[in-house]
């Protein structure tokens, strides 16, 4: 079968060694593992200091007890939008630099790869979307006691839960469609019918934001301010 133009154009694969596991990985890695270290410190080295196994959780009750439940509100709309943005970031950082470096061996993947880019912008679309929704959620109440009090608490609580859902969420999107996309530049550069293939992976990988937006949306609809 006689080779098409652009597969002339394209030098011979070389053989290069095996990498090591993804930097990325690595580094969600260590930061599963500094989550865990500090849930250990917390609550277990510092009560067994204390002298007793278990944390007293009652304590703790009043400790987050006595903040501002407003804080707790903005405090989701912070995460909504922060992990959103970091996971944009990450993907692009990913999707990025495989395509810069893949489009030297084949020029021809720069333009169609740009959609991985997209994909991964789009992560942070959806965090600043739910960001947009959780504040217009809160509303500045005036001195309330009581039911209402707690009304007010449970609604900011459910905000701070939301936006905690959809970051995590877009983070894990960011991550996921990021390396996905590196895989497409890279499997592409080699063989370009592996282009479609490949960006079928993505699309799936980006509808996990969507998941968590979706739930997002449900979540912050429980939010009942007096």
């Amino acid at each position: 079968m006689e080779k098409s133009e652009i597969d002339r154009a394209i030098p011979p694969a070389i053989e290069y060694p095996r990498q090591p596991v993804d930097e990325a990985l690595g580094l969600l890695k260590n930061i599963l593992l500094l989550i865990g270290f500090v849930i250990v410190v917390v609550f277990v080295f510092f009560p067994i200091l204390g002298g007793t196994v278990f944390p007293q959780f009652q304590e703790l009750y009043y400790i987050f007890g006595d903040v501002d439940p407003f804080a707790f509100a903005a405090l989701g709309v912070t995460l909504a939008i922060g992990l959103s943005i970091v996971g944009a970031a990450w993907g692009i950082f990913l999707t990025g630099s495989s395509i810069s470096g893949a489009a030297i061996r084949a020029p021809h993947i720069r333009s169609k790869n740009l959609i991985s880019i997209i994909f991964c912008e789009a992560v942070a679309i959806y965090g600043i979307i739910l960001a947009i929704i959780i504040s217009s959620k809160i509303k500045n109440s005036v001195e309330v006691d009581g039911i209402k009090y707690w009304q007010l608490r449970s609604a900011c609580y459910t905000l701070f839960c939301t936006g905690i859902t959809v970051g995590l969420g877009n983070l894990a999107c960011g991550v996921s469609v990021g390396i996905v996309g590196s895989s497409c530049a890279i499997g592409d550069a080699a063989n370009n019918t592996l282009f479609v293939k490949i960006l079928v992976v993505e699309i799936f990988a980006s509808a996990l934001g969507i998941f968590a937006i979706i739930v997002g949306i449900l979540q912050s609809q429980q939010a009942d301010f007096p």
